[in-house]
């Protein structure tokens, strides 16, 4: 449970919810920044768990303790949790910005917690960017039916990856989003997607694969 009310009808920010089926509910944004971060915790297949507000951690300022409420909280695919940040890059040119963060990073990893600060630079990279919001229709409205599991293995029979136009022509492009938005199929979304872009079954670390 967040240990703040997020969207609240007062003030200028923009805020709102972000319609999460990894996590069975509406998670709350109070930043277009934070929509889009949703996006990449909700795609990331390392990513099993996310919550926004998660809880209030303490820090010495050099004057003070303080208390901090990260923006997210993330439980990743290798037991590790993480809590995250989401500030503009803008925001971190100040220096007393700056050392705030800092001082937090510092402390949190002494105490044995992983503590991650993301801008816009770290999130809306591109092409990865688009190719997820393009991938969230068919993660949010998967196409059907779907390939078996040995179906897919029989598509791979003969080699480790197959081109992307190959699988478009096997199972069709609905059903290709799907399986690549499910990390089913693995292909890198840091590259533009084109008819040659490699295609593969997902193993390994792949599974742990977070797009932040």
């Amino acid at each position: 449970m967040r240990v703040r009310r997020v969207v609240t009808r007062r003030g200028r920010h923009i805020r709102g919810y972000f319609p999460s089926k990894k996590m069975k509910r509406m998670v709350a944004w109070e930043s277009l920044l934070e929509r889009d971060a949703l996006l990449l915790l909700e795609l990331s297949p390392g990513v099993v768990a996310y919550q926004e507000q998660p809880e209030k951690l303490a820090y010495w300022d050099g004057d003070a303790m303080r208390a901090h409420i990260p923006d997210l909280w993330a439980s990743l695919h290798d037991e590790r949790t993480l809590f995250i940040e989401i500030k503009p890059s803008s925001e971190l040119t100040r220096p007393k910005v700056k050392t705030k963060y800092r001082q937090i990073a510092e402390q949190l990893q002494e105490q044995g917690l992983d503590y991650r600060l993301l801008t816009e630079e770290g999130i809306q990279q591109e092409p990865q960017f688009s190719n997820l919001k393009q991938l969230l229709y068919r993660y949010n409205h998967p196409a059907s039916p779907l390939p078996t599991r040995s179906q897919l293995a029989a598509a791979f029979y003969l080699s480790e990856s197959i081109p992307l136009a190959k699988c478009l022509e096997r199972f069709g492009s609905d059903v290709t989003d799907t399986l690549i938005a499910q990390a089913r199929l693995y292909v890198d979304l840091t590259q533009p997607l084109a008819p040659a872009s490699l295609v593969q079954l997902p193993a390994g670390e792949r599974h742990a694969t977070i797009y932040f």
